[in-house]
């Protein structure tokens, strides 16, 4: 399941189909509800790709992921913008995206994979 991709997106319905087109990235694309839950499934099953919006989780925590688990994340958020993106790239993200950018998550959670 390592190449698998946690989705966590406060809009239910936009975490699902999120993840009906990163079939294109990965087979196994599972959305959780909590950051919590991602802690724990990603800690589980040895997930180390991540898709998290910025509404559920802080910087500070995204940092966490990546030291504690290992994993790799883009950002998400539905008013991303060139501050946060800084930020969010300073904190060790793959990238920051509109939450509905799906060809940009896509080619970020590629470019992890192929790395």
């Amino acid at each position: 399941m390592q190449s698998a991709v946690l989705v966590l997106n406060a809009d239910a319905a936009r975490a699902q189909a999120l993840v009906s087109k990163l079939k294109a990235v990965s087979a196994n694309a599972l959305v959780v509800r909590s950051l919590h839950e991602l802690q724990q499934v990603a800690a589980e099953l040895g997930i180390r790709l991540g898709v998290v919006d910025l509404d559920l989780a802080t910087l500070q925590e995204i940092i966490s992921l990546q030291r504690r688990l290992s994993m790799e994340i883009v950002c998400t958020h539905h008013t991303a913008d060139e501050s946060m993106w800084a930020d969010v790239m300073n904190a060790g993200a793959l990238d920051y995206c509109f939450d509905d950018d799906v060809a940009a998550i896509c080619r970020a959670l590629a470019h992890a994979k192929a790395a």
